[in-house]
């Protein structure tokens, strides 16, 4: 019996000791500070090249989905497939990824504040995105009375310096009395149970837990274990990092979301947003010393009751506000009666509405005009990670290095939006002949001006600057008439068409020369064999080239030339070149329009010969004459089609009926050859009744019944005098009224053929040869937009006409930069990415940077060819359209720099003639002036002056606008990207 007596005793004594140690161990946390430190110290990570072997990202918590932390595993991947390499990763120590795996929250020291950083070639800031913006940057600037009311509400224990290893994921007293209350709760379900959470795990809890909730125990404890570990990062001592939490819930606990802003994190932000205050005069008022004034009392109440908020925010902020009213007037009083904050703050505070307001003024942005630049690579980056919003790609924790020169930017963005003030124009020469005229609305001018740097592996943009205060971006927003740069592209192809006859030609004897036998109308063939004839070997490429830039064209306009389907005449810019000869380096040199019209025919004709053009015009039975009829029969049906569909827009079935019927003649056979169309189950009895209707008169038997009925399209076209596609439209469109443009193209293919059946009969053989001659044409003008897009041109269809040399085609000015780099670099096509390197998280267990790769360099260009195309660009500074810049350039060591150009003038005008080709009316679209340049063999560019209707009729300035402008911004731009140059590769 004594045994047993002691060893109850011994018992109880255990229990009590154990009891004993465990509640000083919540109260000191000496044991904890040990475990957690140690492997705190075990869980690291750092960065090394290249990609780590194994590495985990976070899950789907609300921080780090904001972040890009969740998404990294997709956007690497999205970055590889486009020519990204992870240049550097984070190691994460097998300690760190074993947490991972438990399922714990990886402990590191999270950022409060982050976003989408775009760096210029310097490293310089071009755009810095933070989130939240409001911060407190240490725990010294917060005011004393949020700390005490903060600690009240949410963890009182927290900054107790009597335990310095004090674990903050754990508050003894308010874990047991949780805990209590759920038990309670469990029994009781009226009965009211609250949350044991600290600071510490509610930043977990938010930042990390799905939907930034607890949604069991499970989450709970991976919330406060995750506290713990994070709590232990510098050691066992912890006042520190409990006041860095502290700072941390109030930098970024989230307050709800709200309409034109978004979601809403930290005081700060919370004071902005929901009240309209700036929170550095908030923290000023709430550290004055004074008796409580209203404003002091204000300021704190509005901070207090977002305090209170952050427990249900959406409820609280975005509702009706009495709730949130009533229960801060609540805490006032607790925290006056436990002595956290005066009474006469408490008193000065309670009568005092909370009204909210409209968001407080933003900090001063730059004007849309500066902030382009940075736009326009936000829309890059958006599409190379396909986030489309960007209120998401604007809070990523990514910097990202572009190729811009941020200094430069600036000087040509300040400059050109300048440029509206009639001074600025004045001062860089934008006045006078070929210029802007005196008095004129500078407005609705638009400037821009792209400048890239040449690079051994790529092409780097360093400047990229409009004056247009819209997204619209002139460079690659749209198809522009940029007149006569397209003959530099002419120009390109012709030496093409000389380079691969020579590669053909230049090594065979003269009698294997003198064999061949050209076609009589392919001039370029005939021309170089007359050439490597007279020619002694060895037959260089340059020497040929040189003398087909000095081939003689006629610039007179006397001629009329069969092209695009019809005849055409053309008129050059300066009439003192109507009656003269030039040399093609002569012509592209002084931009002479019907030399590059005859050169352009010249090149045609040649891919058009060097086929099998002859046979097909001399064999009626070639195999390829009857596919080409009917290709024909199919693309000019089409146009006429799509005339047609204009003309019936918008009517009904019966309208559309009624439009054809009063189009045509009031005769028998056309109104009998009409009702079949339109009702092709008429009978006899049908077809009485219907003349009756329309031709009272008219005397119908059986044998008009059968002979109307039997009719082909054509012929029913043709009694009716009308095309067959317009009636077969209006047959389709009654017996199928809703069918869209794109499905009744489809459905004419049968009709389309059957509206050209005459021209396929043998005895038009005359009218067959005029067609084929047009689609040998439209086939050659294919082959020559192959060439085109081969160096960069942006569009998928040629005008099969000669006007394409002179700019009928269209052009984007970004593409002719393109080319111009593929001709500084020697026939390279170098790649162009103005993202270079992407870092997302960096100072984080997910540090990744990843850097570009672009395309391999291509040579799409011969050398020779480029260095020929380069000259010719030269010699139209030196003394041709583009003589302003002559001399103009001067590089770092003071030497005139070779500058190279070439300049064109769109007027783009939509016109309406009779069937007589008068002239009915003319709109005026748009007017451009290009100036596609080479600074050197570093530099290239292209500057563009714009402007659209309806302000296009009023302006009369030509590419000098351009060139001028070039002149006077160029030199200091020059100056500019030349100090402290930007490394290229």
């Amino acid at each position: 019996m004594a045994r047993a007596v002691g060893l109850i005793w011994l018992g109880g004594g255990l229990a009590a000791t154990a009891a004993l140690a465990g509640f000083t161990e919540l109260r000191s946390s000496r044991l904890q500070a040990t475990l957690w430190s140690s492997a705190a110290r075990e869980a690291s990570y750092r960065v090394e090249a290249g990609p780590s072997p194994s590495i985990s990202f976070p899950g789907d918590g609300p921080y780090d989905e904001r972040m890009g932390y969740s998404a990294l595993p997709q956007h690497i991947e999205r970055l590889q497939q486009q020519g990204f390499v992870v240049a550097s990763q984070a190691r994460q120590s097998p300690q760190l990824l074993a947490m991972a795996g438990q399922g714990l929250f990886i402990p590191y020291r999270e950022k409060s504040q982050a976003g989408l950083l775009l760096r210029d070639c310097r490293g310089e800031a071009l755009l810095a995105l933070r989130q939240p913006q409001r911060q407190y940057a240490r725990f010294e600037d917060i005011p004393p009375l949020l700390v005490q009311t903060l600690l009240f509400i949410e963890d009182r224990h927290l900054l107790d310096e009597d335990a310095p290893r004090r674990n903050p994921a754990l508050d003894p007293e308010r874990f047991g009395k949780a805990a209590l209350q759920q038990l309670q709760q469990r029994i009781d379900a009226s009965r009211p149970a609250s949350g044991g959470s600290t600071l510490a795990t509610q930043i977990e809890k938010y930042r990390h837990s799905p939907q930034g909730r607890t949604g069991s125990v499970g989450e709970k404890l991976r919330q406060m274990a995750s506290a713990s570990q994070r709590a232990y990062l510098d050691g066992e001592q912890t006042l520190g990092r409990r006041r860095e939490i502290l700072r941390d819930y109030l930098n970024t606990v989230p307050l709800a979301a709200r309409p034109g802003i978004g979601e809403v994190h930290g005081l700060g932000d919370g004071l902005w947003a929901w009240y309209g205050r700036d929170a550095d005069s908030v923290n000023r008022l709430l550290l004055q010393q004074t008796d409580a004034s209203p404003a002091q009392a204000l300021a704190y109440k509005q901070a207090l009751s977002l305090l209170i908020a952050q427990r249900r925010p959406s409820q609280f902020l975005r509702g009706d506000g009495q709730a949130l009213r009533r229960l801060t007037d609540s805490y006032l009083r607790l925290l006056a009666e436990a002595g956290a904050i005066p009474l006469g703050l408490r008193d000065a505070a309670l009568p005092l509405a909370l009204t909210r307001a409209e968001p407080g003024p933003q900090p001063q942005r730059p004007d849309f005009v500066q902030r382009k630049a940075s736009g326009a690579l936000r829309v890059k980056l958006a599409a190379l990670l396909d986030m489309p919003r960007s209120y998401e790609l604007d809070r990523l924790d990514l910097a990202v290095q572009t190729s811009l020169d941020g200094r430069a930017q600036a000087l040509a963005t300040r400059t050109l939006a300048g440029l509206q003030k009639p001074e600025a124009a004045r001062a860089a020469g934008l006045y006078g002949p070929h210029l802007l005229e005196a008095g004129a609305d500078l407005r609705p001018l638009v400037f821009s001006l792209t400048i890239y740097e040449r690079g051994a592996h790529s092409n780097r943009l360093r400047v990229q600057a409009d004056s247009l205060a819209q997204p619209f971006d002139v460079n690659l927003g749209a198809k522009l008439d940029l007149g006569s740069t397209a003959k530099l592209r002419t120009l390109i192809s012709y030496l093409e068409v000389i380079a691969e006859l020579h590669q053909r030609w230049a090594g065979l004897r003269p009698d294997e020369l003198r064999a061949l036998k050209p076609a009589g109308r392919d001039a370029l063939s005939l021309w170089a064999r007359d050439y490597l004839l007279q020619t002694q070997p060895p037959r260089e490429l340059p020497a040929m080239l040189d003398a087909a830039l000095q081939r003689r064209y006629s610039a007179h306009p006397g001629e009329a030339f069969f092209t695009g389907g019809g005849l055409h005449r053309f008129e050059n810019f300066a009439p003192e070149h109507q009656h003269q000869q030039f040399s093609v380096s002569e012509a592209f040199k002084h931009s002479v329009n019907l030399v590059f019209i005859r050169l352009m025919r010249d090149i045609i004709q040649h891919r058009i010969h060097g086929g099998d053009a002859a046979a097909l015009l001399a064999e009626p039975g070639h195999p390829r004459r009857q596919a080409l009829l009917q290709r024909f029969a199919a693309a000019e049906g089409g146009h006429y089609l799509a005339g047609f569909l204009r003309k019936y827009q918008g009517l009904s079935a019966a309208q559309a009926r009624e439009r054809l019927l009063a189009d045509t003649r009031p005769t028998l056979p056309a109104r009998a050859a009409l009702l079949y169309l339109l009702e092709p189950a008429a009978d006899e009895a049908r077809l009485r009744t219907w003349l009756a209707e329309h031709l009272p008169q008219a005397r119908v038997d059986a044998a008009m019944h059968r002979r109307y009925q039997a009719l082909s399209l054509a012929d029913r076209a043709y009694l009716a005098g009308r095309h067959p596609l317009e009636l077969w439209l209006v047959g389709r469109l009654q017996q199928t009224p809703d069918v869209g443009p794109e499905e009744l193209l489809a459905a004419s293919a049968e009709a389309r053929q059957q509206a050209y059946a005459w021209l396929f009969k043998t005895r038009q053989r005359a009218a067959q040869d005029q067609r084929l001659r047009q689609m040998l044409e439209r086939e050659a003008f294919d082959g020559l937009l192959q060439s085109w897009r081969r160096l960069g041109y942006p569009f998928d269809r040629l005008t099969p006409s000669y006007a394409s040399a002179i700019g009928a085609s269209g052009d984007r000015p970004a593409a002719l930069a393109e080319l111009m780099g593929i001709i500084v670099n020697q026939g390279a096509r170098r790649p162009q990415q103005p993202i270079e390197a992407l870092h997302f998280a960096a100072g984080t267990p997910f540090d990744t940077r990843l850097e570009a790769r672009g395309a391999a360099v291509q040579q799409v260009l011969a050398p020779a060819v480029a260095e020929a195309a380069w000259r010719a660009l030269v010699a139209v500074v030196e003394d041709g359209t583009a003589r302003r810049l002559r001399g103009v350039f001067l590089d770092a060591q003071g030497q005139v720099l070779p500058v190279g150009g070439k300049t064109g003038t769109g007027d783009h005008r939509q016109t309406r003639v009779d069937k007589n080709g008068r002239l009915i009316s003319e709109r005026v679209v748009e007017r451009s002036g290009t100036l596609v340049f080479t600074l050197g063999e570093r530099y290239f560019g292209t500057v563009t002056s714009y402007v659209h209707e309806p302000d296009a009729a009023r302006y009369h300035f030509t590419s000098a606008l351009s060139v001028q402008l070039l002149k006077s911004l160029g030199p200091p731009l020059l100056a500019s990207l030349q100090k402290e140059r930007c490394s290229v590769d």
